[in-house]
């Protein structure tokens, strides 16, 4: 009987440590939105890519597509958002560190639209299945 009790008190320690860990952490797409802005200096001036914008264009900059990538996400155009993300991912001339914020910034933008699909909203199920196709 005691060495029950001590499980039981052993599995609810387990599960609050689990839980202050952060473990469940919310994905904050508005703030990896900021950091991937961040991640590329002089986003400001930089001219924004167009959907046919490839990345052995000439002119083509990593910068532009992510400039692009945020004016999109900030429109509610997720399609278009992903995409540019992975059109600079292609783009040679990215640092390691932009990079990670290219990868996290797409990770949130795909979790928000996850999170409103599973909710029952439409355009964020259509979008998840174009960006899908897309890949």
């Amino acid at each position: 009987m005691p060495f029950q009790l001590f499980r039981s008190f052993l599995a609810v320690v387990a599960m609050g440590s689990l839980l202050l860990c952060g473990c469940g952490k919310k994905i904050d797409a508005k703030k990896q939105t900021s950091e991937l802005e961040a991640s590329f200096q002089g986003l400001a001036s930089v001219q924004p890519a167009t959907l046919d914008t490839l990345p052995n264009s000439p002119g083509a900059s990593p910068a532009r597509f992510i400039k692009t990538a945020v004016q999109a996400v900030r429109a509610n155009d997720h399609v278009a958002a992903v995409i540019m993300l992975q059109r600079a991912l292609d783009t040679p001339g990215t640092t390691p560190e932009q990079v990670m914020a290219i990868q996290a910034a797409r990770k949130s933008w795909k979790f928000d639209l996850m999170t409103r699909a599973h909710g029952g909203d439409e355009g964020a199920k259509k979008a998840l299945s174009v960006i899908e196709s897309t890949h």
